[in-house]
């Protein structure tokens, strides 16, 4: 890895990290009992906790998702690796039978 790049991942963390907290909200149910003053208001209640669920779920579908790319990213790379090989070895066997 280049130096550029362990300092770019390197800025990234540290803004990661500054800015992190800024964008963090909490669980619905302490945003909604903490921004509303009606305990009777269950409709913002609702809402949350189905975008709470969607967040929850999402975030596997997502790991899954990008090992299974990754996965079959390197499964393409070492095939193409393989074939460059067998074609050299291949060229090699052709010189030596001349």
């Amino acid at each position: 890895m280049t130096k550029f790049h362990c300092l770019a991942g390197l800025l990234l963390a540290i803004g990661l990290l500054i800015f992190s907290p800024h964008l963090a909200q909490a669980c619905p149910a302490c945003t909604e009992f903490a921004s509303s003053a009606d305990v009777d208001d269950t409709d913002n209640f609702a809402a949350a906790m189905n975008e709470s669920i969607y967040v929850m779920l999402g975030v596997p579908f997502s790991a899954l998702f990008i090992v299974g790319f990754m996965i079959y990213r390197g499964a393409k790379q070492n095939e193409a690796y393989r074939e460059e090989m067998g074609q050299r070895a291949g060229s090699f066997a052709l010189g030596a039978s001349e």
